[in-house]
Parts: C-alpha cells; sequence; structure tokens
C-alpha cells in the first residue's frame, strides 16, 4: 500500500511540474522599467496583453499564465510619478495579472530574459512647462532636425541579409509562375541592403540573383563574415478555400514550438532541404538550442516586425499583424548571432501577392525592417551601459 501511495504521489508531483508553474518572487521599478522576476523562464506563450482605453485613463494589461505570486504577496501595488497606478494581483487561480494604469498612451513594450525576468517599459516624464524657454527650444529643433523616428546605434554592425529559395527552388507560387516566393523576397532583400547600406551598416546578401544556395550554406555565409545579424527574407503560403482570407505578416525566431500554426509554416519553408529521416535529429538539436542568443533573436523580431507594420499603415490598409513567434525554422540553425526569419506576406492571397509583387510596397518592408534592425541594435547598447 505504502508503495502504492509512494508512487501516485511521484506521478501527482511530475505532472505539476509538467504544467511549468512560475512563481512572481518579486517586482520594482527601475530605468523606466517595471523589473519582474519569476521562479524560472517566462515564455512568450505564456503572456497574453491588451489595451483598454477608457477615459480619462489608459490601462496596459499583461497577463502571466501558469503564474502564481509569492504567499507573502496577495496584491502589491508599485508607485512611479508618470502613471495612475501599477496594481499586481492573482487575477485567477492560475493568472497573475499587472495592469499599469496611465493618464496618457505610450509606446509599452515588454522584453523576456531567459534567466526569468520580465521587463515592461513604463512612460517617461515630459517636458517639465515651466522649463527653460532656451532649452525648451533647443529640444524642439533638435527633434524636427532628425528625419526618423527610430534609433540608431553608434557602432557599425554587420549583417547578412538572406533572399529565401532561389534557382530550381521556387518557394511559395501565388497561383501562377508570375507570382513566386524567390522572386519576391529577392527584390525586398535587395531592398533591404539598400535601407541598410544607407544606415551605416556592412550588409552581405547570401543571394543576390536566382540561384539555389543550400540551408547550410546560408548560416555558414553568416558566421564566415562574423555577422551580428541573420535575416531570412520570405513569404507564406497557404492551401484550398483559406488562400482567400490568409493573410498578415509574421517574425520568427529559432527555438522549438508549441504552437500548431508556427511548426506548420516552419514544416513548409523545411521541406526542400530537409529530410525525414533528418527529423528526429533536428528536433534533438532545436532542444539544446537555448540561452542569450535566443533572447536577443526575439528582441530583434519584436523590433523588427513592429517597425514593418508601421510603415506599411502609413499608406495601406487592411495590414494584418500575425506577430512574433518562435519557431524550428532550420535555415536559422548554425547560425552564431541573433538571426529571425520574416514572412512578408502571404502569396496565396489576392490583395497580398499583388501587393508583394509591387515596388513600392517592397520598399516600405525593407524600410520597416531595416530600422527594426537599427532600433534592436540601438536598445542592445544601452541595455549594456
Amino acid at each position: 500500500m505504502t508503495k502504492i501511495f509512494s508512487l501516485f504521489a511521484i506521478v501527482f508531483i511530475m505532472s505539476t511540474f509538467a504544467h511549468a508553474s512560475h512563481i512572481l518572487e518579486s517586482a520594482s521599478i527601475k530605468n523606466d522599467k517595471v523589473i519582474m522576476k519569476f521562479s524560472n523562464r517566462i515564455n512568450r506563450a505564456d503572456v497574453h496583453t491588451f489595451v483598454l482605453k477608457d477615459k480619462p485613463t489608459k490601462r496596459y494589461v499583461f497577463d502571466f499564465k501558469n503564474t502564481h505570486l509569492k504567499k507573502k504577496y496577495k496584491n502589491k501595488n508599485i508607485k512611479y510619478s508618470n502613471t495612475k497606478s501599477i496594481r499586481i494581483s492573482q487575477f485567477t487561480k492560475d493568472i497573475v495579472r499587472i495592469v499599469i494604469e496611465s493618464p496618457r498612451l505610450y509606446g509599452v513594450k515588454y522584453y523576456l530574459v531567459a534567466s526569468g525576468y520580465c521587463k515592461i517599459t513604463l512612460p517617461k516624464s515630459r517636458i517639465a512647462r515651466k522649463a527653460n524657454p532656451s532649452k525648451l527650444f533647443a529640444s524642439i529643433a533638435s527633434a524636427l532636425s532628425s528625419k526618423t523616428s527610430f534609433k540608431r546605434p553608434r557602432k557599425k554592425y554587420t549583417i547578412v541579409v538572406d533572399a529565401g529559395h532561389g534557382g530550381k527552388d521556387s518557394g511559395a507560387l501565388g497561383g501562377s509562375r508570375r507570382y513566386m516566393e524567390k522572386s519576391v523576397v529577392l527584390a525586398i532583400a535587395k531592398k533591404l541592403r539598400t535601407r541598410l547600406k544607407n544606415l551605416g551598416f556592412r550588409v552581405y546578401m547570401t543571394r543576390s540573383n536566382d540561384r539555389f544556395k543550400t540551408l547550410g550554406y546560408r548560416t555558414r555565409y553568416a558566421n564566415k563574415k562574423h555577422a551580428d545579424a541573420f535575416v531570412s527574407i520570405h513569404a507564406n503560403a497557404v492551401k484550398g478555400k483559406r488562400r482567400r482570407v490568409v493573410h498578415g505578416i509574421e517574425t520568427y525566431f529559432l527555438q522549438v514550438s508549441r504552437s500548431a500554426r508556427a511548426r506548420r509554416v516552419a514544416a513548409r519553408e523545411n521541406s526542400v532541404v530537409l529530410k525525414k529521416k533528418d527529423r528526429l535529429s533536428q528536433n534533438v538539436i532545436l532542444n539544446l538550442m537555448t540561452g542569450p542568443k535566443i533572447v536577443m533573436s526575439n528582441k530583434m523580431a519584436i523590433d523588427v516586425q513592429k517597425n514593418i507594420l508601421k510603415n506599411l499603415k502609413k499608406s495601406y490598409n487592411n495590414i494584418k499583424d500575425n506577430g512574433v513567434r518562435p519557431a524550428p525554422f532550420w535555415v536559422l540553425v548554425g547560425a552564431q548571432m541573433p538571426s529571425i526569419l520574416v514572412e512578408t506576406g502571404y502569396i496565396t492571397h489576392p490583395m497580398e501577392k499583388v501587393r508583394l509583387k509591387d515596388s513600392a510596397y517592397q520598399d516600405k518592408i525593407a524600410k520597416g525592417i531595416s530600422e527594426g534592425i537599427s532600433t534592436y541594435f540601438a536598445n542592445r547598447e544601452k541595455e549594456m551601459e
């Protein structure tokens, strides 16, 4: 009887840990950020965010799934001069909620760190009304003289731009050979090269013409060039009736994914070079890939996705944000630097495939990617200070 009870206890404990429960151990304010420390690593899939635009305040809500407050906290309020309130509570049995109530809208971001930290940005102080007029004028003049609203790094970085597919591998088709993924992504990649060079980056391309390159070659090339970032450009696709419905832009970073959708997209891109017999070894390698590079790739993906959407929405309607996702893309395996894969749209969608062939639309995407990369490196420099 004792043995049966012990076995039951072991099974119960194992099942409990399988749900990857997190404990929120502390929360504090530092450098205009809420710094939250969890007992173990938080995944992006465990975080749900939304905004309640009430009058006269705006509430930014972050729900952390499978998470519990430390026993000594039932509810926690944090004071910060530029917000009305910051409240942390056990919203449901398995969800910890943080609500940041601000008197104005601001560009909130959050960053997940592998060591178990989550950092959420807070609104910064505005210029005081009684500020020195000469200083105020200088500040306004400086803002007006700047032609960009994104951040620029101080150092010169090397970027490898990878145009997906090529040669015998056409990639996805948008109903006819007029709409081929390999052609669309090469055009975007060339525009991205120009944009990045104009921002002061060193840029290399894995292919600059219609030639097939193996996935292994692409990352080896990036490593050989000692690149600081690797960006692979692709176009998405679906089959059947969904072709007329599914569209949008998404950015991926390398990691094993629990999302069936992300796995399907990765499987399509991997299918050209990855044989069935290699899939087991692929999963073993992917499961070993954790740590700082994954975190940095995630941050870069967030900045790139945000800037692509910002640039496209200025000129086009019906731009859909499909978000930033982890996925097992084989083209990113082996890269020794932060690396992302951008799915620039669905070449199977009636509206999106026409836009993807348009030079002006391609340039907006390239502009967004370049500004996202620039912002990522500028933010990284600030974090290293």
